[in-house]
């Protein structure tokens, strides 16, 4: 019994030791378990804050380590290593690893542990809308012998009926002369409709922007002209630079604008005024980039105090193009890397001028990343002159969607979907008969699945989603308009 007492102790010191490290061993995995969710978390808050600068990619690197080092994790301290790199204009990847992670008792066994993790964020740039070409709202205008758009672009003033149609300009809602009414329009927006100069890497020299029919104008002689400005409203256009965040235009505000220009009475009128009078010129030594343009609506006095009641309602016709040297009249994007752009960001205001049907004119630029999320399109004061609306896909194809009345003034609230139209056209089962004028004064939300059938990007030659008009005969319509993907803009793929 004595000798196996003995034998029992020296069992159990020789347990006991790997007992312990195995004890130690748990430890120590449950402790780089939280250091690797650590790691991960810092990883996904750098990326994240990188992204939205590129495709800056110095500015992205620079704050995507910042934030890490926020985090607790500086490059080259404390043996972490932190990789930054760019997968694209939109994407940016970010690796931490820790080469030297505590141990506290496998380091018996062990020499050293690296733990590492990885996150690859994107972000979804704001959706063009109205134009792939170098020009928007030209009307019935063609340019280098180009079909016309038959669409214009205006704005009214700020206590223009609603159902005239421009939804952003308005200040109220209930317009009855001369108080402007006194329900406040909730989508007025003082600074006007936001334009945006797209100026390719490759694109070499100045880029002019011209304005057609600038100025407030009592009188157009002459065929192919827009109808006769309403009222005293005048209009101030302001260029400012590109900055290098694509992913928003509104800081673009902040900087101090290259130039401005108001036009003034019978200015610009059934032509077009370029920058050797307004100044809206981006030069050759300028970076190439989207440079930002604002269109305000003035009273008569050129400000927006709106003294004078025959100020109230007015509406003022325009259109922008951005020439150049080796691109002096009509270009699109399609097939080409030098072709400036010009299009609508946030909402875009449209003027309809056919006496043909259908009217169609370029709704968005959609691209296949977005393949799979929903397409949400804003219409505000469809009705007067139409018959029906469809969304076609860039192959074509009118698309299905839903649709809710969201606000209206006053009427009543319709919901639905495209197959409840009884009235489409060219064989397509999928449009918003609008007929009756039953969504005049309404704000219409139509959503579309992107993953449908008809949606195989593979097969476009550009992405490019259309609205199709079917017109009652010489029929005109002002609307506004807003595209949006639904989701989260920046986002982690892994």
């Amino acid at each position: 019994m004595t000798r196996d007492r003995g034998y029992a102790a020296v069992l159990t010191a020789l347990i006991l030791v790997p007992l312990m490290g195995f004890a130690g061993f748990a430890v120590d995995v449950g402790a780089w378990y939280s250091r690797a969710a650590a790691i991960q978390r810092a990883a996904d808050a750098a990326a994240l804050a990188g992204v939205v600068w590129q495709p800056d990619f110095a500015t992205a690197q620079s704050e995507a380590l910042a934030v890490a080092a926020r985090n607790g994790f500086t490059h080259g301290v404390d043996g972490i290593t932190i990789s930054v790199t760019d997968t694209g204009a939109a994407q940016l990847d970010v690796q931490i690893t820790d080469n030297d992670a505590d141990m506290f008792f496998s380091g018996l066994f062990l020499d050293n542990i690296s733990i590492g993790r990885s996150a690859l964020a994107e972000y979804a740039a704001p959706v063009p809308m109205g134009s792939p070409a170098n020009v928007i709202g030209a009307g019935t205008i063609s340019i280098s012998g180009e079909t016309p758009s038959n669409a214009w672009a205006g704005m009214m003033g700020h206590c223009s009926p609603s159902k005239w149609g421009d939804l952003r300009s308005l200040r109220t809602t209930d317009y009855s002369h001369p108080n402007c009414g006194s329900n406040p329009n909730p989508y007025q927006n003082v600074g006007g409709y936001h334009w945006i100069v797209d100026i390719p890497a490759s694109h070499p020299g100045a880029v002019d922007v011209n304005i057609y029919d600038g100025g407030y104008c009592t009188s157009r002689p002459g065929p192919n002209q827009p109808p006769k400005d309403k009222n005293n409203v005048f209009m101030r256009f302001t260029l400012y630079p590109a900055d290098n965040t694509a992913l928003t235009f509104d800081d673009n505000l902040l900087l101090p604008p290259i130039a401005q220009y108001t036009f003034g009475v019978d200015e610009g009128c059934n032509g077009w005024t370029g920058p050797g009078t307004t100044g809206l010129q981006i030069s050759a030594a300028m970076p190439r980039g989207q440079y930002l343009i604002t269109s305000e609506i003035l009273d008569s006095s050129l400000t927006q105090a709106w003294l004078d009641p025959a100020d109230y309602k007015g509406q003022n016709y325009f259109s922008l193009w951005a020439s150049s040297a080796i691109h002096p009249g009509y270009c699109t994007s399609f097939g080409s890397t030098t072709c400036p752009g010009i299009y609508a960001n946030g909402w875009m205001p449209v003027r309809t001028d056919s006496t043909s049907s259908p009217a169609i004119f370029y709704l968005a630029e959609v691209g296949a990343e977005h393949q799979g999320k929903t397409l949400q399109v804003s219409m505000w004061d469809l009705g007067e002159g139409m018959r029906t609306v469809e969304i076609l896909s860039p192959g074509g194809d009118p698309l299905p969607f839903t649709y809710d009345t969201v606000y209206t003034i006053p009427g009543v609230i319709h919901t639905g979907t495209s197959t409840d139209a009884s009235n489409c056209s060219y064989g397509s089962a999928h449009c918003l008969d609008v007929t009756g004028k039953k969504f005049d004064g309404d704000l219409i939300v139509v959503e579309i699945d992107l993953s449908g059938p008809l949606l195989d990007w593979a097969m476009f030659t550009d992405d490019w989603f259309q609205v199709r008009y079917v017109l009652d005969t010489s029929s005109v319509d002002w609307t506004t308009w807003a595209v949006q993907i639904i989701g989260d803009p920046v986002r982690l793929l892994e």
